[in-house]
């Protein structure tokens, strides 16, 4: 099993969001984070009575239509059991989840998807 997020991958999913949040401004809010990672037991204890589940993706997308589950993860990282049962359940309900490894992945993937969205704005 992989090990919790690690300083790398949150480095890239800081710089994959603030490069949203400054290039989208008409979309903000509609790309987040979810914080499922815990620093200690007890932190981690109230975030699971809160209704946080581990294994959820690190951002959700909302498009028109559309919601996308997003994993980043870095050129080495791999998903966890949890992850992996997460992402089975959230494409059987028919929804996209993809794993981006770079933040040109996240920059070239969230482009193209906005620009798909243009009809809509």
């Amino acid at each position: 099993m992989a090990s919790a997020i690690t300083r790398e991958e949150e480095i890239l999913q800081a710089k994959c969001y603030k490069w949203f949040h400054n290039h989208f401004p008409l979309w903000r809010k509609m790309l987040f984070h979810v914080d499922n990672n815990s620093w200690n037991a007890v932190i981690g204890a109230k975030k699971k009575a809160l209704g946080v589940c581990s294994g959820v993706s690190d951002f959700i997308l909302i498009l028109f239509g559309e919601i996308v589950f997003i994993e980043m993860k870095t050129a080495k990282g791999e998903q966890n059991d949890e992850q992996k049962i997460f992402q089975e359940k959230v494409e059987r309900r028919g929804h996209k989840y993809i794993i981006l490894r770079s933040e040109t992945e996240f920059i070239n993937y969230i482009t193209h998807k906005i620009n798909e969205q243009n009809e809509f704005i």
